[in-house]
């Protein structure tokens, strides 16, 4: 057994949490799972599955580690590659053959092939639409808006693309996808009857499900928990998810997939049941929690996602923009109700030292509205920011999630007025800060 199996095993038995090691966080490596599969872990993970007729490889590569993962998969195997199958179109699972397709070229070989669900390609147009907005939010998101993040333009599309499920064989190795509504609308998941390897894209994360980043674009609460069923259903022994560690053995991979679908159910039963008793927004999100059980899992941290930003998306899917609440129909100017607010307050001083006395106090929510009225009412004025920039970054501090903690730490460093670096992004800042932080408060 190698450090990354050695790892997923101690992580199953609590010796070590996903607070302190993120998924998407090390030990990063390529290892071997059974006969002719390879695990490499990474940012996102990729899987190599070896066959008489060349590699079929789930996710060949992220954007910005596509060299390092070539050199891996050449590291333990010679084989060319026949088939690349994208699970999804984020641009950390949807790169990386253009390498081998160069490779294959050098060499005189057939070229390789991409399959993917028929939704991929319009997520790829959409995003060579809003190329800055991607950046911008992925800067928050990874870098704390500590650093400036490059969002690519040109994308490997894939040359055949299915609808619900499609079986194909390579070499005699037989490969089944499924498509999925999850994390994307475009999701498969794969599996190899042979062997028993379930390939989950992100359907599975070693956290709570990423179905509500506040950032992104619509997630499927619903359709995850049905496909997370599906994959119950093929009698996995062996689980190799899109970020995070794999899960050995048949018992596990059914608790850890029975586990997150009860997750999603829950969140989603519970949402749309106050939606019909006409209830707003703000009452949902305040009463709806997840079971507490279930976070305890060490596969269901609220590490990445939380359960409040689920509850959102599921509203957002099935109740539109408006939340109830009458005045954000139409409402006024952030700016003119912040100033409406510090004048109330009796200036600006007075809201300042009050939205301190509640961050002291650890009521960060409060906090913080206090805060944006006072940045916002001062015409961002270089003192007050200063000042409510510490009480973002101590809520940033407090936080478990990374969209939580990104987006806080990116408000902390926009009101401090400084400008992201140019640099390149390499493993993201802010899951780094988790991790250090996550260790220095068990030893402390």
């Amino acid at each position: 057994m190698g450090k990354i199996l050695e790892f997923a095993e101690s992580l199953w038995k609590g010796n070590t949490d996903t607070f302190t090691h993120h998924p998407i966080s090390a030990p990063f490596g390529v290892e071997q799972v059974t006969q002719g599969t390879w695990f490499i872990k990474g940012f996102a993970n990729t899987i190599v599955r070896e066959t008489g007729n060349g590699l079929v490889i789930i996710d060949p590569a992220a954007v910005m580690d596509h060299e390092y993962k070539f050199r891996k998969v050449r590291s333990v195997t010679a084989l060319p590659l026949h088939t690349a199958v994208f699970t999804h179109g984020h641009i950390d699972h949807c790169f990386g053959v253009a390498d081998y397709r160069l490779e294959a070229e050098a060499n005189g070989w057939p070229l390789p092939r991409a399959i993917a669900h028929e939704d991929l390609p319009r997520r790829l147009d959409r995003y060579r639409q809003t190329p800055g907005y991607n950046a911008a939010i992925n800067m928050r998101q990874f870098q704390g808006g500590a650093a400036e993040v490059s969002f690519p333009a040109a994308f490997y599309y894939p040359d055949i693309t299915y609808k619900d499920r499609l079986s194909f064989s390579v070499g005699g190795i037989q490969v089944q996808l499924q498509h999925a509504l999850g994390e994307t609308d475009d999701h498969t998941w794969i599996f190899f009857p042979d062997t028993r390897v379930l390939c989950t894209g992100d359907l599975f994360f070693w956290c709570v499900p990423n179905a509500g980043n506040p950032q992104k674009v619509q997630r499927y609460c619903q359709g995850w928990a049905r496909a997370l069923r599906e994959m119950q259903a093929v009698g996995a022994k062996i689980m190799l998810p899109g970020h995070g560690w794999p899960i050995i053995g048949a018992n596990r991979i059914e608790q850890a997939l029975e586990d997150t679908a009860v997750l999603l159910e829950s969140l989603h039963e519970q949402t749309i049941t106050l939606m019909n008793q006409g209830a707003p927004l703000d009452t949902i999100v305040h009463t709806v929690k997840a079971p507490a059980d279930l976070l305890d899992k060490p596969y269901l941290h609220a590490v990445y996602d939380e359960p409040e930003f689920i509850v959102r998306n599921i509203w957002r899917l099935n109740g539109g923009w408006y939340d109830g609440t009458p005045s954000h129909l139409k409402p006024a100017p952030e700016s003119k109700l912040a100033a409406e607010i510090i004048e109330l307050a009796g200036g600006v001083d007075n809201l300042v030292r009050r939205a301190q006395e509640l961050a002291r106090a650890k009521d960060f929510r409060m906090a913080c509205h206090l805060a944006d009225w006072a940045y916002l009412g001062s015409g961002k004025n270089p003192d007050v920011g200063r000042q409510t920039a510490q009480i973002y970054a101590d809520r940033a501090a407090a936080e478990t999630s990374t969209m939580a903690m990104g987006i806080f730490t990116a408000t902390a460093q926009e009101m401090r007025g400084k400008v992201p670096q140019r640099k390149k992004a390499g493993i993201p800042s802010v899951l780094e800060s988790q991790d250090r932080r996550a260790k220095k408060s068990h030893t402390e």
